[in-house]
């Protein structure tokens, strides 16, 4: 397999690339209220739904396709969410249309991304942390590439037309899949079986620690949601400091690719300086951020505080697998990430919310970035918690 990983996790990268479209939902916002004649707190429900979809499929995967070789799975997944797409183009009203998108399709995308990430960690490959940057930066990757093409044609009132572009794609790279399978030996990393905790043990795996799978959880809740509070509500906070509509544009952009670097380089550093250093570092480097954010010291500073807190998004991003791997090895990562994985969900259902409920009630945003720079720094204190570098979980007494 050795041979072969870096094959294996560009596969699954061109897997998880097509599924992450479904992060190109807000440019379906304005089209999907025109075609169904809804509101925007249902078009909300959309994205909602499909939130906890995707967290509850990440979770479920190594369950439901226990011992199955990944690039199936990750196969199963594109056909799948190809099916929801095309779906979700013809539905014939919302209710479908939720279904179809918001569960078929988030659920598909789940999947590929959990075996996404597995495959980055079983691949045999040596620099396991640079393997799962380039998996979730190309996960990433999808909406920013196919975002603004779908934007442009559901704006022109095709929206069936731009949720059949990602539908074909998608069963496209499905029929790849098929074919590199057939070409290609030695793709057989799967999912671990479901061990006991002896057997883990024989199979040199790390016994499940339920206090670090909590510290973990804690640190990617409090540290997704200060970044997740900010980046949801981005434009808003420097239109509110002063900032013109082209400002906020160089400021969300900037974001992005703060948050493509992010992800696609802490993996590789968290190889070198282990995870603790390297998450411990983003949550400190994003309390700074919104702090300077909520001193309001000037437009030029916020803009560039957006930037690093897009960063630091996205080497937590990165990061957070990376440690779980690094703690409890490949056998155990598909089950601890998933439990891990709810933090994220968790946290972008409430804490955009929650940043836009203070706005409303208080007319500014200095006090969610204040909430933020809190969260940040209980993130920064709980990586303090996480095992060094060359630790690995233990289980408790």
């Amino acid at each position: 397999m050795k041979n072969r990983g870096w094959g294996a996790v560009a596969l699954a990268a061109v897997q998880v690339m097509g599924l992450g479209t479904l992060y190109a939902w807000s440019v379906l916002i304005g089209p999907v209220q025109s075609h169904f004649d809804v509101d925007r707190t249902a078009t909300g429900l959309v994205f909602s739904v499909s939130i906890a979809v995707f967290t509850l499929a990440v979770m479920a995967a190594p369950r439901l396709f226990a011992a199955q070789r990944l690039s199936v799975v990750g196969t199963i997944a594109c056909f799948l969410g190809a099916g929801g797409l095309a779906a979700a183009a013809v539905a014939p009203t919302f209710a479908v249309f939720v279904l179809s998108y918001g569960g078929l399709f988030a659920a598909a995308s789940g999947l590929g991304y959990s075996a996404g990430l597995q495959m980055a960690v079983a691949s045999g490959v040596s620099r396991t942390g640079l393997a799962t940057g380039v998996i979730v930066a190309t996960f990433a990757l999808g909406a920013v590439i196919l975002g603004p093409m779908m934007g442009h044609v559901s704006a022109s009132g095709a929206l069936k037309a731009a949720l059949f572009i990602p539908a074909v794609l998608l069963a496209g790279v499905g029929v790849l899949s098929l074919w590199v399978q057939r070409a290609c030996t030695g793709l057989d990393a799967a999912f671990a079986e479901r061990d006991t905790p002896s057997k883990a043990q024989g199979n040199g795996a790390a016994p499940s620690n339920t206090r670090l799978t909590w510290l973990l959880w804690w640190g990617f809740a409090t540290g997704a949601a200060g970044g997740l509070m900010v980046l949801g509500h981005a434009a808003g906070i420097i239109a509110e400091q002063g900032g013109s509509v082209a400002v906020a544009g160089i400021a969300v952009s900037m974001i992005a690719v703060g948050n493509a670097t992010g992800r696609l380089t802490s993996g590789a550093i968290a190889d070198r300086l282990g995870p603790r250093t390297v998450l411990l570092l983003a949550a400190l480097m994003l309390g700074v951020a919104t702090g300077m954010m909520a001193m309001g010291v000037s437009i030029v500073v916020s803009v560039v505080a957006l930037a690093v807190t897009g960063l630091s998004y996205g080497v937590m991003a990165t990061g957070y697998p990376v440690a779980v791997h690094r703690f409890y090895g490949a056998t155990q990562f598909a089950s601890v990430y998933g439990r891990v994985f709810t933090a994220w969900g968790i946290a972008g259902l409430i804490s955009p919310f929650v940043a836009g409920w203070m706005f409303d009630n208080t007319g500014s945003y200095s006090f969610a970035l204040l909430l933020a720079t809190g969260s940040a720094i209980i993130s920064a204190l709980t990586a303090l918690m996480f095992p060094g570098r060359s630790q690995r979980a233990t289980s408790e007494a």
